[in-house]
């Protein structure tokens, strides 16, 4: 769902949590500069996940929904919202973030693209889904040092095609260069080694998914043997 068809933010807890993460976004020092004005064009979707009972079925329904509206706009973001158990700690959200990529794997309709690594620790590496070579931010309430990955008061997870980004950001040194400069300045901690550039052979994609409060570089949501690229889905 679009901003203006969320009605008030008392009105739903989707439109009560698209308020929270707005108020995230429009923060002076905020690092990502695209959100706030894909904000105000009314440019990105919502969705929810509001059973903690049934987090993994209803996040493959709505993945399922962003890669469709990706395919029809290339460079549409996403952002999912999640209501889990309240009292996460960073080790239990990032293993909640690990399941639903597990998840999403065992049930992807469209088999990995051929040539495509499988291997998280190949720069080229990408999470395919349903076709869409996805970027995944997850940002949680336990995140508290680095605080740009903290947007509400649900795990959030910002969804998006990873060559339409790349192909929106243009030279995108300089934009990396800006945005990192803005997350020292933002959050209580140095920008996480991780943050690398895409195809570097120093870069690790799934690195990045899911960032600590630390500074160390974690490769763990998930590994080749989850991921075979022959693997036709095992539900249509």
């Amino acid at each position: 769902m679009r901003r203006s068809t969320l009605g008030p933010a008392g009105q739903s807890r989707l439109a009560g949590l698209a308020e929270e993460f707005s108020s995230a976004i429009f923060e002076p020092s905020f690092p990502c500069t695209f959100a706030p004005r894909a904000w105000q064009r009314d440019e990105l979707l919502f969705g929810l996940a509001g059973d903690p009972a049934r987090i993994l079925p209803d996040m493959l329904a709505l993945m399922r929904e962003a890669a469709a509206a990706i395919r029809s706009h290339r460079d549409q973001v996403v952002v999912l919202f999640l209501d889990a158990a309240t009292g996460s700690t960073l080790d239990t959200e990032r293993a909640l973030g690990a399941a639903i990529l597990r998840h999403l794997r065992r049930h992807d309709r469209v088999p990995w693209p051929h040539g495509a690594p499988a291997d998280p620790m190949d720069p080229r590496w990408v999470f395919w889904f349903e076709g869409v070579d996805f970027f995944i931010n997850m940002s949680t309430p336990g995140h508290r040092r680095r605080r740009s990955r903290n947007l509400c008061s649900a795990f959030t997870l910002v969804v998006q095609s990873r060559s339409a980004f790349d192909a929106f950001a243009g030279d995108a040194d300089p934009v990396r260069a800006h945005i990192r400069s803005r997350i020292a300045a933002h959050d209580a901690m140095p920008p996480h080694p991780a943050l690398g550039a895409y195809g570097d052979p120093c870069s690790r994609e799934a690195a990045q998914y899911f960032l600590g409060d630390d500074n160390e570089i974690v490769i763990d949501l998930i590994a080749e043997a989850d991921i075979s690229p022959s693997e036709h889905a095992r539900e249509r």
